[in-house]
């Protein structure tokens, strides 16, 4: 594979410069059928995975504690969970600000949240009764704002586009109960996998055909946004404010775009990049880029042909460090239509270091140290 970045033309390797590798055990997991979400605090992963049995049944959680620095075992738990057949998608796991309290998501029937204490991964409180209609085609979880846990769903329901639209829903953490629950209608996303909404700054991101906008949770729009033409959207992952990274592209050519405040920057890809890891730090996204077969879908097209992780700089946007990643996913039962979880890597940041904590299709995952540029 090849990049072309800033008119100049390099061939990517399968090593980084200024790079160690180790590994993180996962007992009983199954990259085929459940992929770890993943949180950190403090030099500490945290790790949850479904584990199923011969039969591909699952009624366990395996939840693991694991310290980056000493690169030892701290903690690992076994929770029982709504029994499931088949692969279950999980829409991730996220860390209180004070770093006490972990939250896990599954968002589709049957759902489940749960809140565990970092320091012991003991179960806190849990809530299997989530506020989603069959409409909520689309779910995905926002994580903690302040003592509320956030969710939002791209509702639609086919022959009625009045009642389509984006769905804003907070948690009491006291209870699991709502505290609000807000739509947007008229203005669904076009593409999925693409809900972007930063909860704490009460801002969304819509996608309608090659056009970013930006909104509140009301629907007002901000001004914000921006074009893109002859791509496709595969995604962005949001930064803040009025910064947005936005991929886009198709078979073998595509974009990086980062947006900030009506000024947008592009780096070309003689690839099609997706969102593929997200950072505390705003500075740094993951992104993994394909190439696909140049044919139509009926003639055995859409078959990978390469597959590469991207660790990006979102101001300018450039490539700082890359490597050779399968591209995993999982889909609850194996049917697409239903919840979608990508193997989205953890970027973390420790000093010097850019740690990147990826899954793979072994029972364990794979962890980068990278020099940071200066």
């Amino acid at each position: 594979m090849r990049f072309l970045l800033s008119g100049v033309l390099f061939v990517a390797s399968t090593l980084g410069w200024g790079q160690s590798t180790f590994t993180i055990p996962l007992t009983k997991a199954n990259s085929t059928l459940a992929l770890p979400s993943m949180a950190e605090h403090d030099g500490v992963v945290y790790a949850a995975y479904r584990s199923f049995d011969l039969l591909r049944f699952s009624n366990q959680l395996q939840v693991v504690a694991y310290d980056l620095n000493t690169h030892k075992e701290l903690q690992h738990v076994v929770i029982s969970v709504p029994k499931v057949h088949g692969a279950r998608a999980s829409e991730g796991l996220y860390i209180s600000e004070d770093g006490q309290t972990l939250a896990y998501a599954e968002l589709h029937d049957p759902g489940l949240i749960l809140l565990l204490a970092a320091k012991n991964l003991a179960e806190i409180k849990r809530s299997t009764a989530l506020p989603f209609a069959a409409q909520d085609y689309e779910r995905m979880f926002a994580g903690f704002d302040g003592d509320q846990l956030c969710m939002a769903s791209n509702s639609y329901e086919l022959g009625k586009p009045n009642l389509e639209g984006l769905r804003f829903i907070r948690l009491r953490i006291s209870d699991l109960k709502p505290s609000s629950d807000t739509k947007i209608s008229g203005l669904p996303q076009e593409h999925p996998g693409s809900i972007v909404w930063l909860p704490r700054a009460k801002l969304t991101w819509v996608v309608r055909g090659p056009v970013w906008k930006q909104y509140t949770e009301s629907g007002q729009p901000t001004g914000q946004e921006f074009e893109h033409v002859n791509a496709i959207s595969q995604g962005a992952i949001p930064l803040g404010g009025t910064k947005l990274l936005a991929f886009f592209g198709n078979y073998a050519d595509g974009s990086v775009i980062s947006y900030a405040d009506h000024h947008p920057s592009e780096l070309k890809l003689q690839c099609v990049p997706h969102p593929y890891g997200t950072s505390p730090d705003p500075a740094y996204a993951g992104a993994i880029c394909t190439t696909e077969k140049d044919v139509l879908p009926e003639a055995w097209g859409k078959k990978l042909l390469s597959s590469q992780f991207m660790l990006i700089k979102a101001d300018d946007p450039k490539i700082i460090w890359h490597h050779d990643m399968d591209f995993l996913g999982v889909a609850d039962g194996n049917e697409p239509d239903t919840g979608f979880q990508r193997g989205s890597p953890l970027l973390y940041r420790a000093g010097s270091r850019l740690l990147v904590v990826a899954p793979s299709k072994a029972p364990t995952l794979a962890v980068y140290e990278i020099d940071a540029p200066p």
